[in-house]
């Protein structure tokens, strides 16, 4: 059986808007990224950014993909706020 992440990767609308828009073989990429980043939620960006409340965004290019996150630490969720093809 699969081992559980520490944090549960949870993808904003605009995040799974896009993922949807993506072929099958797209998508099975990005899902098993995100539960990858989840399983190191304090990982630290290429950058980082601050969001409309003061939130730390990192933001990971990653092969083909730009992926920014923030770690909710109160629910273990890693909030995946955007994803984008490079």
């Amino acid at each position: 059986m699969a081992r559980q992440p520490n944090y549960e990767p949870v993808l904003s609308s605009k995040a799974s808007s896009f993922l949807i828009g993506l072929s099958k073989t797209k998508q099975r990429a990005v899902i098993l990224l995100a539960y990858q980043l989840a399983e190191h939620p304090g990982q630290l960006g290429d950058y980082a950014t601050e969001d409309e409340l003061g939130r730390a965004v990192q933001h990971l290019l990653v092969g083909d993909w730009h992926i920014s996150f923030w770690p909710d630490h109160a629910v273990r969720e890693l909030r995946i706020t955007e994803i984008n093809e490079i």
